[in-house]
Formats: structure tokens, C-alpha cells, sequence
């Protein structure tokens, strides 16, 4: 069985994690791809959430929420892949 090297590990998710801030991994079609789709559910989301608010709901107040922050995740997402 091979030896588990901790520093090696810790390296490499370092260096994994740099990627990712800087912008390299995943790949700018990749990640605007992701957040296309994240933003168009979160419409659906805030459309559902909308629909169970009308009938009183708390599950349409908990969507709405959902909803809200992930379209705005997605948006802030794609105005910083566009700078």
C-alpha cells in the first residue's frame, strides 16, 4: 500500500485552488457554462418560489430565498469572467 505523503497532498490542493482563484480551472467556457445554467435555474427557482409564496407557503418563501442568492451568485460569477 502506498505511503500517504501529506505534503504532497497539501501541495497539490494548493495548487488546485490557485488555478481555481485565478480563473484557470475550469476553463472560462466551462465555468461561464455553469453559470449560465446555475442563473436559469435560479430563475426557476424564483418562479416556483414566487408561485408557493401566492398560496401562503413557507416552502415558496424558502425557494424565493434560494432563488434570489443563486441568481445573483451566477450573475457576479459572470461579470467577473468578463473583466
Amino acid at each position: 500500500m502506498k505511503k500517504f505523503n501529506l505534503k504532497e497532498h497539501n501541495a497539490k490542493v494548493f495548487e488546485f485552488s490557485k488555478n481555481a482563484a485565478r480563473g484557470v480551472y475550469p476553463s472560462k467556457r466551462v465555468a461561464k457554462a455553469g453559470s449560465v445554467i446555475g442563473f436559469v435555474i435560479g430563475i426557476a427557482l424564483v418562479l416556483i418560489g414566487m408561485a408557493g409564496s401566492l398560496w401562503d407557503s413557507v416552502w415558496g418563501i424558502g425557494s424565493l430565498l434560494a432563488g434570489v442568492t443563486t441568481v445573483i451568485s451566477n450573475v457576479l460569477n459572470l461579470k467577473r469572467m468578463n473583466r
